[in-house]
């Protein structure tokens, strides 16, 4: 299987400097819809609507456990790490989960559907709401078994998990449709495009794809140029670590980088 090189640190962080340069305000957007995310999503959400999941975080930082694991995300290959390093190093800053949080609540989103749980603390966000049911897939079973540690800790009975391969569990997770879409499961260009594609019988017009890492590497930046080109896609919105995609027919063509 071919490994996805990650840019380095250094280029991640030339490239923030430029994306920082090029990122517009909510007084650059045409769209309606878009200047609405722009000012009632983007602001900063209320940290402590989310401070048992925090709390969830900083026990596994401080966790001793080692799990030996099929990295199916990003390498490929079997992966062993202490569930301290991947918390630390792996887990979306909470400044990210507060904004995917956020979107699921403004949008009044009812069916939430995640790939790649982790260690479920992103998961716990998007199910913050206990009204919210969220499917979320995870490739291998220890790394789900500490997943479902944090819900059980949390009280999350709304939250689902299918464990396997992506390639042999997204047809389970397709038998319905979904409000939000957040794709976290895979960094490779072929991958994130076929899980797009396929993941349009689950989407309705009112659906909001969400892209992580969208420059994580090469082949996610051309992931990302991709979708934005596709005829289905309406808006995208460029916050650098996340990528933001609308395909409602109504909207207006506008691709934007905000800042964030």
């Amino acid at each position: 299987m071919a490994i996805t090189k990650p840019y380095s640190v250094l280029q991640i962080g030339l490239k923030y400097i430029k994306y920082k340069w090029r990122a517009v305000n909510k007084h650059a957007v045409h769209s309606p819809r878009i200047f609405e995310f722009a000012d009632k999503v983007l602001p900063s959400a209320n940290k402590q609507k989310y401070k048992e999941a925090e709390k969830e975080r900083k026990r596994l930082k401080k966790s001793k456990q080692v799990l030996d694991f099929v990295d199916y995300g990003k390498s490929g290959t079997i992966v062993v790490k202490a569930v301290s390093e991947i918390a630390k190093k792996s887990l979306k800053p909470p400044k990210y989960a507060r904004l995917l949080g956020k979107i699921v609540d403004y949008y009044e989103a009812t069916n939430v559907l995640e790939l790649g749980a982790s260690l479920g603390i992103t998961t716990a966000y998007l199910a913050q709401n206990k009204s919210v049911a969220v499917t979320t897939l995870e490739g291998d079973s220890s790394v789900a078994n500490i997943a479902q540690s944090v819900w059980n800790q949390l009280g999350h009975t709304n939250i689902s998990c299918i464990i396997g391969p992506f390639e042999k569990t997204l047809d389970k997770a397709i038998t319905q449709q979904y409000d939000i879409i957040y794709i976290d499961g895979n960094h490779k260009l072929e991958p994130t495009l076929r899980y797009f594609d396929q993941l349009q019988i689950a989407a309705h017009s009112g659906t909001i794809f969400i892209f992580d890492d969208i420059h994580y590497s090469k082949q996610m930046e051309q992931a990302w140029q991709q979708i934005k080109e596709d005829e289905r896609v309406t808006s995208t919105i460029d916050l650098f670590f996340i990528g933001v995609v609308f395909i409602d027919p109504a909207l207006s063509k506008e691709h934007l980088e905000l800042r964030y």
